[in-house]
C-alpha cells in the first residue's frame, strides 16, 4: 500500500534508477509506463504463486516461505549497496519497520499455506480481500475515511468470498460445486487480513523509509521466523534434491522482488486509480495459469465472486483515489 490510497505494498517516491539528464518525457508516457509497470508486477507476483503452487507438491510451506524471504533479503541487500541506502533505514523508524516485517511475515505464511492447499485462482482471490481489510483497519487505526460506499463494497467482497469458498452449509455438497477446505480457506483469509495490517504499518511510515528497506526488513524476518514457525507446527525442511527443485525455489524469491521492484516504479510514474486496477491483473494471471499450467478449471461460482471481489475492491480504490484528489 502506498501513502497516496492504492491498495498495495510499499510507499517509497525515490526513483528505482536515477533519471538521467536529458529532456523531460511527457507526463502521458510516463503514467502509460507505470501502468505497464504494474502489469508487470502483477505478472511477476503472479509467478511467485505459480511457483509457491508447484513447491507445495515437494516442500512444506514454511520451507517456501524461508527459500522466498532469504532470496528476496540478499537481493534487497544488494540493491540497497548499489543504491547507497542504508538497508536498516532510520533509527527513530526501525520498530515501525520491524513490525512491518513481523506483521508482512506472517501473512507470507498464511498466503503460501493456502496457496499450497487451494486451487492457485481461488488462494489468489481470497487474499485479495486485503484491500478490504486495509481500508477498514486504516478508518479504525488511523482515521481515515470509510464512506457508505466503502462498507458497501466490503460487504459485497464477503459476499464474493462465500461464492469462492462454497461453504457446504450453504451451497450443499455436489460434483459442480465442491466447498474448499475450510482451513486453507481461512488460511487465506487471515493471511489478508494479517496483510492488511502490514500494510497499515507502511502507510503509517509514509514516505520516509525507502521501498528496498522495507523490502529488506521483510526478507529478513520472514527468513528468521519461518523455521521457527516451521518447528511450532510440525514442518521440517526438505534439502532439495534436484536441479530443477533448487530453481524451482530460486525463481520463487526472484520473481517476489522483481515484483516489487515494478510495483514500486509503478506507483512512482501511474496515478493511484489507475494503478489499482491494473494491481487487480493478479487474479486474472491466476486464472489464466490455473487453467492452462495447473489444469485447474474454476466453477462458476468461484468465477463469479473473483469477478464481485475484483470489481468491488476496484471501485473502493478509484472512489478513495477521487476522494483524494478534491
Amino acid at each position: 500500500m502506498t501513502s497516496n490510497g492504492s491498495n498495495t505494498d510499499n510507499s517509497e517516491n525515490t526513483p528505482l534508477l536515477g533519471q538521467p539528464a536529458t529532456a523531460p518525457v511527457p507526463r502521458r508516457s510516463l503514467e502509460t509506463l507505470g501502468l505497464i509497470f504494474m502489469t508487470l508486477s502483477a505478472l511477476t507476483f503472479s509467478v511467485m504463486s505459480l511457483f509457491v503452487k508447484i513447491n507445495g507438491s515437494s516442500f512444506p510451506s514454511f520451507e517456501i516461505v524461508f527459500a522466498r524471504s532469504f532470496v528476496q533479503a540478499i537481493l534487497a541487500l544488494i540493491a540497497c549497496a548499489v543504491l547507497k541506502v542504508n538497508p536498516l533505514g532510520r533509527r527513530d523508524l526501525r520498530g515501525w519497520l520491524a513490525l512491518r516485517g513481523f506483521l508482512g511475515s506472517l501473512g507470507l505464511a498464511f498466503l503460501f499455506y493456502s496457496l499450497t492447499q487451494l486451487p492457485l485462482a481461488d488462494a489468489t482471490v481470497m487474499f485479495f480481500l486485503n484491500p478490504t481489510f486495509t481500508a477498514i483497519l486504516a478508518a479504525l487505526l488511523l482515521k481515515e475515511p470509510f464512506t457508505l460506499l466503502d462498507g458497501t463494497c466490503a460487504a459485497f467482497c464477503m459476499i464474493g468470498a462465500i461464492l469462492v469458498s462454497k461453504p457446504e452449509f450453504i451451497f450443499g455438497h455436489s460434483e459442480s460445486h465442491k466447498p474448499l477446505q475450510l482451513l486453507p480457506v481461512l488460511s487465506a483469509i487471515v493471511g489478508g487480513l494479517v496483510a492488511a495490517s502490514a500494510y497499515v504499518t507502511v502507510r503509517k511510515l509514509g514516505k520516509s523509509a525507502h521501498f528496498l528497506v522495507h523490502c529488506f526488513y521483510f526478507g529478513a524476518i520472514s527468513t528468521i521466523m519461518s523455521p521457527i514457525l516451521a518447528v511450532i507446527f510440525g514442518q521440517s525442511f526438505i534439502v532439495p534434491d534436484t536441479t530443477w527443485n533448487w530453481c524451482a525455489l530460486l525463481i520463487t524469491g526472484i520473481a517476489a522482488f522483481i515484483g516489487q521492484c515494478f510495483l514500486n516504479t509503478g506507483l512512482q510514474l501511474a496515478p493511484a486509480g489507475p494503478a489499482t486496477l491494473m494491481r487487480m491483473n493478479d487474479i486474472v494471471f491466476a486464472f489464466l495459469f490455473g487453467i492452462f499450467i495447473l489444469g485447474e478449471w474454476p466453477d462458476l461460482y468461484s468465477i463469479l465472486g473473483a469477478i464481485l471481489i475484483t470489481i468491488m475492491t476496484t471501485v473502493m480504490g478509484l472512489h478513495k483515489y477521487f476522494l483524494s484528489r478534491r
